[in-house]
């Protein structure tokens, strides 16, 4: 997780207190997350930290999570999203456009692998990978991402690393 994800999940706490908070009883300090880049262990007991105190369980924090940062994301790198796509075209080329140039333009930053395909014009499976394991925050990007483009979506993961398997697969589909 790079410092970008933890800048958005600061504003995701709504508060200077609540963001304390959550550093506090994570045993992180605020210096320490800004100076440095966050570990993957760190990461992890902000996020576990801050989904208990919002009395959430993990997946449903990480997707609440992810729906709030999509539109501060889809801003921050609209220049690098055509503005022909439809929700579809733009998961199918988040990877090759959008991951890219964030692992080049920010140290330390290391997006989740995706792998893409589009088996239908109304579909399309995303492998999903990383370390984090954070594929209900991938869900919830998703699914903000299609209020952006004012488009519904299914979203069925039939493979979960949470549950053992060795890549998440989402699956969206136009509703």
């Amino acid at each position: 997780m790079h410092k970008l994800i933890f800048v958005n999940l600061q504003q995701f706490a709504g508060s200077e207190e609540k963001w304390q908070e959550w550093l506090l009883k994570a045993n992180l300090s605020d210096t320490g997350v800004y100076l440095d880049i966050p570990t993957d262990l760190q990461a992890k007991q902000l996020l576990s930290t801050a989904a208990k105190l919002s009395h959430l369980p993990l997946n449903q924090f990480l997707r609440n999570f992810g729906i709030f940062v999509a539109p501060h994301l889809i801003a921050q790198f609209r220049h690098y999203i055509d503005n022909t796509w439809d929700v579809l075209d733009f998961l199918e080329h988040t990877e090759d456009y959008i991951h890219k140039e964030v692992r080049n333009q920010i140290r330390g930053a290391n997006p989740p692998t995706l792998q893409v395909s589009r088996p239908s014009k109304d579909n399309v499976v995303i492998h999903y990978c990383s370390s984090l394991r954070m594929c209900h925050f991938a869900e919830g990007l998703v699914e903000s991402a299609a209020a952006h483009y004012k488009q519904k979506v299914l979203i069925i993961q039939p493979k979960c690393m949470l549950n053992g398997d060795a890549e998440c697969e989402i699956s969206v589909t136009r509703a």
